[in-house]
């Protein structure tokens, strides 16, 4: 007799992660610039190598790190380098010990402040557009993605809010998820975005997590972190990472910032999980945090990818059969709306089943030798959209944007 040995039927039905399937297929392919997959090349400075090397490399931190557990909020050292980065740029006051834990990553920490502020089978907020992992992570948990759909405008939550402020499952939801500055898109909340998701959240008692591991990139206004809003200080969780404006994505250490009840619900779960980060990978960061360079050096960042930017909206122009429906105001995408150039197409790329950003990703793999991701995966109000990063080297990004404009 043959037994069946049942999986995860949930997980069984979830694709894989689309930017990492595109770049694993793309690397495969001889001669193809990589746009899919956002692993920033930029970072870290060299400046930072003989400060890890004497004090996060060496036998002695090594030692140390590995003969013990760290505890369930991570290092208290990291936390108030956590705490005066927030102080240092932003003017907010943070508490490390009560109001600050140290995570495997921002992915950790999203999923740790799903699971406290959520019940099994109630909504999660999403924006559409939003990174893909948001709604993946929330069918994982058991809990239910409700699309919030953004119209274009100059305060899109503002304009969705109201669209949607009469929906149930908007009311009912436990939590909404914000990513500011964007992936994908490169949107930024304004002013009135922020009045709106605070009205809305404290009317029906939803927790808001925001996602901002791209704060310091911020091109045409200022990053805001919804803690600066004095409607959402009660209800807000922040999450942050070194993976993208340090440029170590590999490092693994994330953070999330919110009220004493959620920290501590959050650090017993991490332990029950995970039973602490890495506490080496702890000493870098700290280090990286304290180095007074690096402010400089990220803004050497910002300035080179704003002007990658703004090089490829002037020459992937209307012409050629891309339409900047949304011009990034921060992050490191580009999310052009691509029916222009699909209509372009040869007639065998041109596929009634699939989508249009499908389509000319396809096409520009095979026939331009660039690899971006289809604008579906971040929302059905994306299908005609593609996004492409701009943290690649310069020998990748400058070879992508001049096939793509021949």
């Amino acid at each position: 007799m043959t037994v069946n040995f049942a999986l995860n039927r949930t997980l069984e039905g979830m694709a894989i992660y689309t930017s990492k399937a595109i770049a694993s297929k793309a690397a495969k392919m001889p001669d193809v610039m990589n746009l899919s997959f956002g692993e920033p090349e930029f970072g870290p400075p060299a400046f930072l190598q003989p400060l890890i090397e004497q004090e996060g490399l060496s036998w002695e931190v090594f030692m140390h790190s590995v003969k013990g557990y760290e505890q369930p909020k991570g290092s208290l050292a990291l936390r108030q380098s956590i705490a005066a980065w927030y102080q240092q740029h932003y003017g907010l006051t943070v508490d490390p010990e009560r109001e600050i834990m140290v995570t495997h990553g921002g992915v950790e920490a999203i999923n740790l402040a799903i699971q406290c502020t959520t019940q099994e089978h109630q909504g999660v907020i999403v924006s559409h557009p939003s990174y893909m992992l948001y709604e993946r992570a929330v069918t994982a948990l058991n809990r239910k993605p409700v699309a919030l759909n953004r119209p274009l405008g100059e305060a899109e939550y503002s304009l969705a809010l109201d669209a949607q402020r009469q929906d149930p499952a908007l009311q009912q939801a436990g939590v909404m998820i914000v990513n500011s500055p964007e992936n994908p898109s490169g949107y930024m909340l304004n002013a009135q975005d922020w009045d709106a998701v605070a009205e809305f959240t404290q009317q029906h008692g939803v927790w808001l997590i925001h996602d901002e591991v791209y704060d310091v990139m911020a091109y045409a206004e200022r990053h805001q972190p919804a803690l600066q809003h004095p409607g959402l200080r009660d209800n807000t969780i922040l999450i942050n990472s070194f993976s993208k404006k340090f440029g170590l994505p590999g490092l693994r250490i994330g953070w999330m910032i919110a009220n004493e009840r959620v920290i501590d619900m959050a650090a017993k779960l991490h332990d029950y999980f995970y039973l602490g980060v890495n506490k080496q990978y702890e000493q870098i960061a700290h280090l990286i945090l304290r180095e007074p360079r690096m402010g400089a050096w990220l803004n050497d960042v910002v300035v080179k990818l704003q002007t990658r930017m703004e090089r490829a909206i002037s020459v992937l122009n209307d012409s050629l059969g891309y339409q900047w429906t949304r011009q990034p105001r921060g992050a490191m995408f580009l999310f052009p709306e691509v029916s222009g150039l699909y209509a372009r197409l040869p007639a065998k790329w041109q596929d009634g089943s699939r989508t249009v950003g499908e389509c000319v990703a396809e096409y520009l793999l095979h026939e331009k030798g660039v690899a971006v991701v289809p604008g579906h995966v971040y929302g059905e109000n994306s299908a005609n959209h593609i996004r492409m990063v701009l943290c690649t080297t310069d020998d990748v990004f400058d070879q992508a944007l001049c096939r793509l404009a021949h």
